[in-house]
């Protein structure tokens, strides 16, 4: 097996870095001329923050710190996710509210996040299973439909079909991690 060059990997490996300056620039000066300001922009400026302004003002205070670690499950994974489904080419999304964050920003940093806090909330008695499938119900065949026809996501090779277990499994994921969380209104407790 021939040996290659240290200096020859490093040297294509700032190449690779260099195309993806090149494509950041592109994209910014897109966003500047093309999408700042459009509707597909302030449609994803208000789903960026009125569903956590909505969250503040109705949440259940005493469990605060179980639903933002369930949100913050829901946010990590679902963004690792999207960006394995856009590095391989199978989905993508357009109309980025801020450049250099993920055009994804609403669905994965808002939406998602904020849906599985309150569907943990509310109606605490109904099986996790069932939320579950509710949640990857509305999100893969109702939220990803509408987010396309408003040309904000864009599956290449992928299917909402594909979508729904993946869902599902992300709000058990995040229901399990509530469920585990501290309370934030008893400090004692941690040191228990």
């Amino acid at each position: 097996m021939a040996s290659v060059d240290e200096n020859q990997i490093h040297h294509a490996i700032e190449q690779a870095y260099q195309l993806i300056v090149e494509a950041h620039r592109n994209m910014t000066d897109i966003w500047r001329t093309h999408v700042l300001f459009t509707r597909q922009w302030w449609f994803g400026v208000g789903l960026s923050i009125c569903p956590w302004l909505f969250w503040i003002g109705f949440r259940d205070k005493r469990a605060t710190g179980q639903f933002l670690l369930s949100g913050l499950t829901m946010n990590i994974v679902s963004s690792w996710l999207d960006q394995l489904g856009i590095a391989m080419g199978l989905l993508h999304y357009h109309w980025e509210v801020i450049p250099f964050m993920p055009a994804n920003f609403p669905w994965n940093f808002s939406l998602l996040p904020v849906t599985v806090m309150f569907l943990h909330q509310y109606k605490s008695g109904i099986h996790p299973l069932f939320k579950a499938l509710l949640f990857g119900g509305f999100s893969a065949f109702v939220a990803e439909p509408v987010s396309q026809m408003a040309d904000l996501y864009h599956p290449v090779n992928w299917k909402h079909t594909y979508s729904f277990p993946i869902y599902v499994g992300l709000y058990l994921l995040a229901s399990s991690i509530a469920k585990r969380g501290v309370d934030c209104t008893d400090s004692s407790s941690v040191d228990k």
